[in-house]
């Protein structure tokens, strides 16, 4: 399928929305760190920079530098707290950064998220066995909130973070 029919089949979509994407698009596919920063809104910017870094990390997951990592992590963790619960970052998408990802959420200057995740990583089995199959209901019960409390931005939008510590973080990104 050509890129330019890549919002095609979205009839809700203004020819200026698909516009707009495909411009975002442009960026990721060529990795264009003067396009990305020029970039007025946070979320567009948080959008192409994070697929930015799965492209990289998928390429070489060792390749990020700690600048990126922070912000690749947090992306994620982000994601799994939006679209199913903190677990599925802890537990099945990165364990291996399940206590990196706190100090990561610091760096960027999310301190409450990062105290919830401090939390929530002490509640994980230390033999690594997943959650529920040894959380007893209270446990289960503060894992979902800490979940909650998580997903409801306590540091105010992410994206808005996101864009700061790049933005003083340039020259790593």
């Amino acid at each position: 399928m050509p890129k330019e029919d890549h919002y095609s089949g979205l009839s809700w979509m203004t020819e200026e929305m698909k516009n707009h994407l495909l411009q975002r698009d442009k960026i990721v596919e060529e990795q264009d760190m003067d396009a990305l920063f020029a970039l007025d809104d946070n979320s567009d910017f948080a959008i192409a920079l994070h697929e930015i870094l799965i492209s990289r990390y998928e390429n070489n997951s060792n390749a990020l530098s700690p600048i990126q990592l922070n912000l690749f992590l947090c992306m994620h963790l982000e994601n799994a707290g939006q679209a199913d619960h903190i677990l599925s970052f802890l537990q099945e998408w990165f364990p291996q950064h399940a206590k990196d990802v706190a100090n990561a959420l610091n760096e960027i200057g999310a301190i409450k998220s990062a105290e919830l995740i401090k939390q929530a990583v002490e509640l994980l089995p230390k033999d690594g066995s997943w959650f529920f199959k040894s959380a007893d209901e209270t446990v289960q019960i503060l894992m979902s909130k800490i979940d909650r409390e998580f997903s409801g931005y306590p540091d105010g939008m992410l994206r808005d973070l996101y864009r700061k510590y790049a933005e003083n973080n340039r020259s790593d990104i």
